[in-house]
């Protein structure tokens, strides 16, 4: 492999920091190649963009239609901006530096460009997290969500969520710097830490116990009582049962009211038929009475 050197301006001590190493170089230097960098770099573009569009779309309908203003889509929106600035952030400048081999963008696009990364990451575990409570609270405590989960109430979290995460990855300007690596053949300038890894270690567990596992716990809790609560609650019918039963409840009324009206109009219709036949019957047996008494009149005289 030819000799190749990368450069980059030097911080501000006037000198890169280069990891220290027994031989005074890192060995030789492993290059993917030009299929390796134009295979990765695709998949890179291609995830990227379609990560972009999607949650640009997400956020453009969010805000552009009134009544998708509610406070799960809230949180929806700051996942989605979370989202997009890893994809900017991480994304992006990764596949220049495949493309380029090194570092391309300068001391403060370092710096910058991790700010933003670790701001991205943090703040979408931070919506996650808002977003499960929100639904929780929204379940298995419905009269307490009209009074908690209100849209005011989900800005404001979302604004709180951003402030804190913020001020908390400030500290990764101080945390980042250029490194030059050096090689066998080649020297290349990266964007990585200023401190050691000795150093480093315990600040990367910190950062991951407070955004990666604490909200995993916590979500795994929630939406095992979210579970629990669905399962145990009676599911209501679908609609299909619901008309087929309100069908069912219409028939039997309309079955009993066509026999109501049938049973009257036939006392209706029998009430006259029977009132000829009396007034037909009575004519005859009355004078039969009076001849009987016609007779015993007569026979007592």
């Amino acid at each position: 492999m030819e000799n190749l050197t990368l450069t980059s301006p030097p911080d501000r001590n006037g000198t890169l920091w280069s990891p220290p190493d027994r031989n005074g170089t890192l060995g030789p230097w492993v290059d993917g190649g030009v299929p390796y960098k134009v295979v990765s770099s695709l998949l890179l573009l291609v995830i990227c963009a379609w990560g972009i569009v999607g949650n640009v779309m997400v956020i453009l309908v969010v805000l552009t239609t009134r009544h998708m203003r509610t406070p799960t889509n809230c949180y929806l929106v700051s996942l989605a901006v979370a989202d997009l600035m890893v994809l900017t952030a991480a994304g992006l400048p990764t596949v220049a530096e495949s493309l380029f081999a090194g570092w391309v963008f300068g001391r403060y696009g370092c710096l910058g460009i991790t700010y933003f990364q670790y701001l991205g990451i943090n703040a979408s575990s931070c919506s996650i997290t808002a977003f499960t409570v929100e639904r929780y609270i929204a379940i298995c405590h419905p009269i307490k969500a009209q009074f908690l989960c209100t849209l005011s109430r989900a800005k404001r979290i979302i604004l709180l969520v951003w402030a804190l995460t913020s001020v908390y990855c400030v500290m990764w300007f101080y945390l980042s710097d250029l490194q030059e690596l050096v090689y066998d053949d080649v020297t290349v300038v990266t964007c990585g830490y200023r401190v050691p890894r000795r150093l480093y270690l315990p600040i990367y567990f910190f950062d991951f116990g407070v955004f990666f596992v604490l909200p995993l716990l916590l979500s795994a809790v929630l939406y095992g009582l979210i579970g629990r609560i669905l399962f145990l609650s009676p599911l209501p019918a679908e609609p299909r049962d619901k008309k087929k039963k309100k069908n069912g409840a219409s028939c039997r009324n309309s079955c009993h009211s066509s026999s109501t009206a049938t049973s009257r109009r036939q006392v209706s219709a029998r009430a006259p038929h029977d009132a000829r036949n009396g007034a037909a019957k009575s004519p005859k047996t009355k004078p039969h009475v009076s001849e009987m008494t016609t007779d015993s009149d007569i026979s007592a005289t």
